[in-house]
């Protein structure tokens, strides 16, 4: 298994990605008091990129959110991750502008630690089933099989 870390001072935002998966990675936060892991915008609720993170651990240093709605139709989903204890309760921020709440997509799928409790969550964050999540665990998310060989 190929391990990928990943260290964040900053969030990972989508200036030139549009669609990411990050799959059996070790992200650790660098964050001195918070921050966030991603930061993704949609400028529709037609696009279909988003930000897709399957089996990684996330720890570190801070209280982070899982992400932050940089635009109007932000969507970032984690599956099966580990969460340490450095996640915000909350989980999720709107980036000061409550009128994303209705239309960004921010779930979590079978995520577990001590950070992945969910009590604490926003209320417009979504805890997905299995049919929900399906669409972000592998590459056909990113359309991969069109441009990997493997």
């Amino acid at each position: 298994m190929l391990v990928f870390l990943l260290r964040l001072a900053v969030s990972i935002d989508n200036n030139d990605i549009k669609d990411s998966l990050k799959q059996d990675c070790v992200i650790e936060s660098t964050a001195v008091r918070s921050g966030a892991i991603a930061a993704h915008r949609r400028d529709s609720p037609d696009d279909d990129t988003g930000f897709s993170f399957v089996n990684c651990k996330i720890n570190g240093t801070g209280r982070i959110y899982l992400g932050r709605a940089w635009g109007n139709y932000s969507r970032a989903i984690y599956s099966n991750c580990y969460f340490d204890n450095i996640i915000n309760p909350a989980g999720w921020t709107d980036w000061n502008d409550p009128l994303r709440q209705k239309t960004v997509v921010f779930g979590e799928f079978q995520c577990r630690g001590t950070g992945a409790n969910t009590t604490g969550r926003v209320p417009w964050s979504k805890k997905l089933s299995f049919e929900e999540a399906k669409p972000f665990l592998d590459m056909k998310f990113i359309d991969g099989p069109q441009w990997l060989r493997l």
